[in-house]
């Protein structure tokens, strides 16, 4: 069991979740708080993120539940670089913080540890506290360019129809 048999099962659960899904970057996610972690999808054209609850307690099933958050220019409210993660609001009232790293370290759970023993029994890569890392440094590094250039294309909207800048503001959001 490794972080790469994470990553594909992660792949797998968002491919079946999304129509396009081969237009899509993937990186894994953990809330700043409490919460489900995301999977999330970003792709450059056109530019949005889609974040994908992971209920790491069903997997390896993957949820009926249709509860995407799509996050495009159109219905973005707010989006912020939070200094170790992002703040994201859309029109529609959806909020989030979330945090992307190079290596996050994943709780495995029952069922999630029994899958993927059973793909790749052997050694396990498993820390001491339960958790599995995943490394994504390339990928994590890849969207934090994808963040900037959102929320640059994001200000520049603002500032071509001379309204507040204010969705791409940087600092921590939260009181």
């Amino acid at each position: 069991m490794d972080g790469e048999d994470l990553k594909h099962l992660l792949r797998g659960v968002f491919d079946t979740r999304v129509f396009n899904h081969g237009d899509f970057n993937l990186v894994y996610a953990q809330p700043s708080g409490a919460g489900n972690p995301w999977t999330i999808g970003y792709r450059r054209q056109p530019l949005e993120l889609l974040l994908c609850p992971v209920d790491l307690d069903a997997l390896p099933e993957v949820p009926a539940d249709t509860s995407i958050a799509t996050v495009a220019l159109g219905n973005v409210a707010t989006l912020a670089d939070t200094g170790t993660g992002y703040q994201v609001e859309t029109v529609t009232g959806f909020r989030t913080w979330f945090e992307v790293s190079g290596a996050p370290r994943v709780p495995l759970t029952e069922n999630l540890r029994a899958h993927l023993t059973a793909l790749r029994p052997g050694p396990e890569q498993v820390d001491d506290d339960g958790t599995l890392v995943l490394e994504q440094d390339e990928d994590a590094e890849d969207f934090h360019q994808f963040m900037s250039h959102f929320m640059d294309t994001l200000e520049s909207y603002y500032a071509e129809t001379g309204e507040s800048p204010e969705p791409a503001s940087s600092g921590d959001p939260r009181p």
